[in-house]
Order: C-alpha cells, then structure tokens, then sequence
C-alpha cells in the first residue's frame, strides 16, 4: 500500500522529538560542564 500522510507524520513527530531530546541533552550537557569548571 502507498504510504499515507499518517506514517509521514509520525516521522516527523520522532524527528521533531529527537531534535529536542538533542538540543535538550546538549544543554544540560553544557550547564554540567560549565558547573564542574
């Protein structure tokens, strides 16, 4: 079967989620170094 705009949109949803998860972890990853210094 064609593939839907329903499992277009769950990809979109997991990369938007997974871009925030990134800069989230990045983030804290900074302020803990920044801490530790």
């Amino acid at each position: 079967p064609p593939p839907s705009t329903d499992s277009y949109m769950v990809i979109i949803v997991v990369l938007v989620v997974l871009g925030f998860l990134l800069i989230v972890f990045a983030v804290v990853a900074f302020v803990m170094r920044r801490r530790n210094l």
